[in-house]
């Protein structure tokens, strides 16, 4: 019998175990029970549920992998794929490949061309410092264990795999694997991530296959000796498609690989394969045990929108997601579903914010928790930060000032040491008729006396407006409305209140939001049901420029936005040319 309680409500075969650089990180957000079910590909939800796909291509560096597998292993120009890319729409007529939206075709072109310059520029400095060259490898790597009699966890093949490109030197002297970012290039990985990557480029063999069943090892004589060849040494490096930045997170031998993948790796993955207990999150969207799962609250009546026709996979659904896609349905698309955004600097309004937002998150969530109001503020009130984050001058002082203002209302002053606090924690809940799972991010979550307080706190550089609608104006509120209303968190609804902070330099502006009045849940429902209408069945995420493109992470990729702004630019320069001349 396995040690593995194998998940209500699924079947199939558990003896394959697979794992992968994302197995490796130990997401505390991650649900456990999740990650292990990843683990073992061939174990199935049952019954299977009903397949429906969606129009536009949603993997986002599907189109930029394909192009560089058409430059790579069958030596086209460059510029004639990227071409072919925009013209087919990133499909390069591949059998069925969904078509691209133009923000993730303009994205990918972008990072291509800068993955082929980087490729260069990496290559030269290898020329010139001696070293081998190495050339691109179509082959996948895999770790390969067994079949070998069935252990304890009910298991006979173990199969690691690292995804990314893949080179070798002709020689086999050298292995490298490119790991891919979509912003900038990132300065590392966790340890036991860069330990697994290394190990799979150390002694990974070139295999086929995978997919829902095991691999199957390439026998060696069909290929030639540097695709086969165990290296001595390997190079993983990151490559950032957004800013086409590399640097090289290791080189080390063989000796180094195992005992990196001995000391951090194999103890993440194997934690990570024995994962029990559940974590209600993002990590449902694609959980193979939801339909029989009961650590997400099934919440059936808290939208009042009907599901879309056709059907569309499981999605999620947060309050930010319907803020984005009120400004622009591609927005939405690139930053909330694909994640791309540019790296344009923040605001000084949103880096200010970003700010405090990190102190109050590292002062709540200290143990034993105290009130802020016993913290003091920063030595130098004009240069301060939190990490790599840091502030200066107006908005260092003005930040200072606001840090003080949550003094006197945070919510942890008096708070009984026996109450529950949780600091940024993601709540989730499950409408099956809708097949989407609601997320929500709280800036704070406490008991008080049986009940629960949901705190979102903002740092503000206006008041709210004289009968301005709360919810409106802040949707998350309305969600945490419902949220609390449906019982989501449990305890009792008449003991429970939504609260809004907003902080200025002067004073804080303080509102609370009772989730056991109906007209309050009424009024919720209400405004995200009118967000998420429009939202529900759309499949085409069309531009729709205004005024937001200015301040828009996706504006680089969007031809609309651009020509909006140029016209409305060039509108205002002929409207101030004629007044001056009248």
């Amino acid at each position: 019998m396995s040690s593995w309680p194998r998940p209500a409500g699924t079947s199939g075969d558990i003896k394959l175990v697979r794992t992968n650089l994302g197995t490796a990180r130990l997401d505390p957000r991650d649900c456990p029970s999740k990650r292990s079910s990843d683990a073992r590909p061939m174990l199935t939800a049952y019954p299977a549920p009903a397949e429906h796909a969606e129009t536009l291509q949603d993997f986002t560096l599907k189109v930029f992998m394909d192009a560089l597998d058409l430059i790579e292993h069958d030596c086209r120009d460059p510029e004639e794929v990227i071409e072919e890319l925009r013209r087919t729409n990133g499909t390069f007529g591949l059998y069925r490949r969904r078509e691209a939206h133009p923000l993730l075709l303009s994205w990918s072109a972008a990072a291509v061309r800068r993955f082929v310059t980087a490729r260069l520029s990496d290559q030269r400095a290898r020329r010139a410092a001696g070293l081998p060259l190495t050339v691109p490898v179509r082959d996948a790597w895999a770790l390969r264990a067994g079949p070998r009699p069935v252990d304890a966890r009910g298991a006979d093949t173990y199969e690691t795999t690292a995804w990314g490109r893949r080179f070798a030197a002709l020689d086999g002297s050298t292995r490298e694997l490119w790991l891919l970012s979509f912003g900038a290039a990132k300065d590392g990985r966790p340890e036991a991530e860069a330990a697994v990557a290394a190990y799979v480029a150390a002694r990974g063999r070139p295999v086929s296959g995978g997919w829902k069943k095991r691999y199957a090892v390439v026998p060696a004589e069909r290929l030639e000796p540097h695709r086969t060849a165990f290296p001595g040494r390997v190079r993983v490096i990151e490559f950032g498609c957004g800013d086409g930045a590399y640097k090289e997170l290791l080189d080390w031998n063989q000796q180094e690989v195992r005992q990196h993948f001995t000391a951090d790796g194999w103890p993440a993955l194997s934690e990570a394969i024995d994962g029990t207990g559940t974590r209600p999150g993002s990590s449902c969207v694609d959980c193979k045990t939801l339909a029989s799962c009961d650590a997400i609250a099934r919440t059936p009546d808290l939208l009042t929108i009907a599901p879309p026709e056709p059907r569309r996979p499981r999605r999620s659904l947060s309050v930010t997601d319907l803020r984005a896609y009120r400004d622009c349905p591609a927005k939405f698309h690139a930053t909330r579903q694909l994640k791309l955004r540019s790296a344009k600097p923040e605001s000084p309004e949103v880096r200010r914010g970003r700010v405090v937002d990190d102190v109050l998150n590292l002062r709540h969530g200290g143990t034993p928790y105290r009130s802020c109001a016993k913290f003091p503020g920063p030595a130098d009130p004009a240069s301060w930060g939190s990490g790599a984050l840091q502030l200066s001058g107006k908005e260092a002082r003005d930040g200072a000032a606001m840090l003080e203002q949550h003094g006197f209302y945070c919510p942890l002053d008096g708070l009984d040491a026996a109450e529950e606090v949780r600091v940024q924690y993601q709540v989730a809940c499950y409408d099956p008729g809708l097949d989407l799972v609601l997320i929500a991010t709280p800036d704070l979550l406490h008991t008080r006396n049986g009940g629960w307080v949901w705190r979102e706190t903002k740092t503000a550089s206006r008041y709210l407006y004289e009968g301005e609608s709360l919810m409106k104006r802040y949707p998350q509120l309305a969600l945490g409305v419902l949220m609390l209303a449906a019982g989501v968190l449990g305890g009792d609804a008449k003991r429970s209140r939504v609260e809004l902070e907003l902080l200025h330099t002067d004073d804080v502006t303080f509102e609370e939001l009772d989730p056991s009045r109906p007209r309050a849940v009424d009024e919720a429902r209400e405004v995200i049901a009118e967000l998420a209408r429009p939202w529900i069945g759309d499949r085409n995420y069309p531009a729709a420029p205004g005024r937001h493109c200015n301040s828009c992470e996706a504006l680089e990729w969007c031809r609309p936005g651009n020509e909006h702004l140029v016209t409305t630019e060039n509108r205002t320069r002929n409207t101030a040319e004629a007044e001056r001349e009248f």
